[in-house]
């Protein structure tokens, strides 16, 4: 059963907070029905001179079960080098002004980061350590990059070891052609790079608890940011060049399940060829050497796949933008 609309009381106790720090209610954007307020958004400076305002807007909801939540949705003028960023905080609890002050703790200028080429926004929500605990973490929800162009989001789930899916978009009316393994030399924990009908998607592997989670969720987006940066402003041959050891390394790192079927045949015929017995030692051994592979091919970030992935080939073209086709 929906619960009733926001009555002129409830109104009035769930604003005092705000009012108390110059927050004003915008009325006409305000859902009664619905049971949410929204607040007149206030202009904050960026974190230096030269950096361009952030605009700040609060939304509460009260879902009449004496639970709210309070998103505070953070918004960056665009820049030269990158288009506008939205950044949102959100947190949940029974009492808005402990949401409120809870928010207020958090610098917008720590939701934003920027770099050579790139200009990054991470949103979060702010949850309790424990059921009854008064003490808060912030847990990494979404985060977005805008990079030479290049728009990067990632979103990271908030169930255990599961990854957090990523996706690229390139600008409209251009068109790129990346390398499967743009972003899965940047170590074990990353995908490939599979082409979608808007871009391209991929997965990063996330461990541990929440707070370990947003820890290595912040690393990442910044890493690759900084990676997608640099590789796009060079070309693909210094591409290839610079990260050839790590392509190879890519390219066994998917051939694992077929390697493993092929380590099977070859160390079957060998054991029969020698005339080792089923009941021998070195039987055993290599008996154990499938379950291993196996093993290994799950690790992965991705579902294994039986195929011969292509190898590193260096490009043929001269920029990004230029290539129409994988290298």
């Amino acid at each position: 059963m929906a619960a009733p609309p926001l009555t002129h009381h409830e109104i009035l106790e769930l604003v005092q907070p705000f009012t108390r720090l110059g927050r004003s209610i915008d009325l006409a954007a305000t859902n009664r029905s619905e049971r949410r307020l929204i607040f007149k958004p206030t202009d904050r400076p960026g974190d230096a001179p030269d950096s361009p305002p952030i605009r700040e807007s609060l939304q509460l909801e009260s879902f009449g079960t004496g639970t709210c939540r309070l998103t505070r949705t953070l918004s960056r003028a665009p820049t030269r080098d990158a288009g506008p960023l939205t950044a949102q905080l959100t947190a949940l609890g029974s009492e808005p002004a402990e949401l409120l002050a809870q928010v207020e703790t958090i610098a917008p200028e720590r939701q934003f980061a920027a770099g050579p080429g790139f200009l990054l926004a991470r949103s979060y929500s702010l949850e309790r350590t424990a059921a009854k605990s008064r003490a808060w973490q912030l847990v990494l929800t979404a985060g977005e990059a805008e990079i030479r162009g290049l728009t990067l989001a990632i979103s990271v789930s908030p169930v255990r070891r599961v990854a957090a899916d990523i996706s690229l978009r390139a600008p409209a009316g251009i068109q790129l052609a990346l390398p499967e393994d743009l972003l899965a030399v940047l170590g074990w924990d990353w995908a490939r790079l599979i082409a979608t009908p808007g871009g391209w998607k991929t997965k990063l592997r996330l461990r541990g608890d929440a707070g370990r989670r947003t820890r290595g969720a912040e690393a990442a987006l910044s890493a690759v940011a900084a990676h997608l940066a640099g590789t796009l402003s060079a070309t693909p041959s210094d591409y290839h060049a610079r990260f050839l050891a790590a392509r190879w390394g890519v390219f066994f790192r998917r051939a694992i399940p077929i390697l493993t079927f092929l380590v099977l045949l070859i160390a079957v015929g060998s054991l029969a060829h020698r005339g080792v017995g089923a009941g021998s030692e070195l039987w055993i051994l290599f008996f154990h050497v499938p379950t291993v592979l196996i093993a290994a091919s799950f690790c992965l970030q991705e579902l294994p796949q039986y195929e011969i992935p292509p190898l590193p080939r260096r490009p043929r073209t001269a920029q990004w933008q230029q290539a129409l086709q994988a290298s």
